[in-house]
């Protein structure tokens, strides 16, 4: 059984994430860095505060020194762990449904823990072999207040004033106690919305995918911006819409930043996950750069394995200089800055820069117990359709078919859901019609059949 998914440990309320797992992590995170100190947060959840309070009696169990900041952005929390703890704990489901909830860790230097380490971790909590303090060793709970240091360090690192206009919309999450000001102290006219904390997230679903967020197109034309961000629950995603009010494809935030990197390196390695475009490959590879994808939820092993000067999959952003997590925050102060630098509006900038590139994505209901049969009968197929075409396959999270003419193919298993997923690119949108009814029908005919086998 694993408790850890593609970010952490993440399920519905009750079900998969209780007061009594909370505890247990506490004690696990208490004996795995041996009663050192730990930063604890939570984001705005309605069962973030009984949790957060589980999970710090047991790290008090163990002998550790707990801060506690309380309700802050995940991004805030990695920078705080860096800044004051030897480990540190996100109570968070980030962009899932108010019904969930979940927890992340973190190293001292707010890396997430790397996949070996939440083995070791679950490998304690089943074990129950805590370490338990005596009644002398048992430490304090000190408060922390992170926010406007957080907010100093991002506008250190961003160095830029700004006098843009920016639509902010907070998803009523965690982000909504900081971006505001944030963007405020960089000298941009700030319009809000969804900007006050509620677990129940009442204006919109916490995940920034197109479909939740479409309305803010409509009303940054109405209200004259120069930029649109939305963020998730607990603010380490990010969506972008131009000041025509036309969303940004998550893939061309990924290749703006990486072109960014790599020009001002003058090469480097940019890591990105295994779902995300061409468009990244063809700015990276012209800067002088290189691209290395890693399965969804490993940006930071990445960076550690390959040395990356930028990391990202869809919404997530790493900026290794400033901190090896996912931040939003530094996000949008670098995005802003490019707009200001340029002299152009962001829709300029990415229609000169960015190449066009035609994406489609489905998924294909497919139980856990058939989805590996089903990836072996799409596989053998797709391979033999697509052989005389092919550059290489990538075997990390199913299978990605990389086509000589930039267009790809991926076939993965939902880590969260009973579907297998298709995505397809390619440069013109008759190709990736052709190459979807191909790799949809393959993938639907093998879900089929391996469930009539059984």
């Amino acid at each position: 059984m694993r408790l850890f998914g593609t970010a952490g440990i993440r399920g519905t309320l009750w079900e998969k994430v209780t007061p009594n797992l909370a505890m247990d992590i506490g004690k696990a995170v208490g004996t795995y860095i041996e009663g050192e100190t730990v930063v604890v947060a939570r984001d705005g959840r309605t069962s973030s505060v009984m949790l957060k309070n589980a999970l710090i009696s047991g790290l008090l169990s163990t002998g550790t020194e707990v801060l506690d900041a309380d309700l802050i952005p995940t991004p805030a929390l990695a920078w705080a762990t860096r800044e004051n703890g030897d480990a540190g704990v996100m109570i968070t489901a980030s962009h899932n449904p108010p019904t969930d909830n979940g927890i992340k860790v973190f190293n001292g230097d707010g890396t997430e823990f790397y996949v070996e380490q939440e083995k070791e971790l679950e490998e304690l909590v089943f074990s129950g072999n805590f370490r338990k303090a005596a009644w002398n060793e048992i430490k304090t709970v000190k408060t922390l207040d992170v926010i406007d240091e957080y907010i100093g360090a991002v506008l250190d690192f961003v160095n830029h004033e700004t006098e843009l206009k920016v639509l902010y919309d907070g998803a009523n999450g965690a982000g909504s106690v900081l971006a505001p000001y944030l963007l405020r102290e960089m000298g941009a006219r700030v319009i809000s919305v969804n900007a006050h904390v509620d677990g129940h997230f009442p204006g919109r679903k916490p995940e920034p995918r197109y479909e939740n967020i479409a309305y803010l197109g409509e009303l940054a034309r109405e209200l004259g911006v120069d930029l649109v961000v939305a963020q998730d629950g607990d603010a380490d995603r990010i969506a972008i819409f131009d000041e025509k009010g036309q969303y940004v494809n998550e893939d061309t935030v990924i290749a703006l930043f990486a072109k960014l990197y790599v020009e001002e390196h003058g090469g480097g390695t940019v890591v990105v996950s295994i779902d995300t475009g061409s468009r990244i490959d063809h700015v990276v590879e012209n800067a002088g750069g290189r691209v290395v994808r890693v399965p969804l939820g490993q940006p930071h092993d990445g960076i550690k394995k390959y040395g990356a000067i930028f990391a990202a999959e869809p919404w997530k952003l790493v900026h290794p200089k400033f901190g090896p997590w996912i931040d939003s925050f530094v996000t949008m102060g670098l995005l802003i800055k490019l707009i200001d630098e340029r002299g152009k509006p962001l829709s300029q900038i990415i229609r000169e820069e960015i190449p066009t590139y035609y994406l489609t994505k489905k998924n294909v209901k497919c139980p856990d117990e058939f989805k590996k049969a089903t990836l072996e009968r799409a596989y053998k197929v797709l391979e033999e359709r697509l052989m005389d075409e092919t550059k290489e396959v990538l075997t990390i999270s199913g299978y990605r078919f990389q086509l000589k003419d930039g267009s790809w193919v991926l076939v993965r298993p939902s880590g969260t859901e009973p579907k297998i997923r298709v995505v397809v690119e390619a440069p013109s949108e008759k190709r990736r019609d052709e190459l979807f009814e191909l790799a949809y029908e393959t993938v639907r005919k093998a879900a089929e059949e391996a469930m009539r086998k059984g």
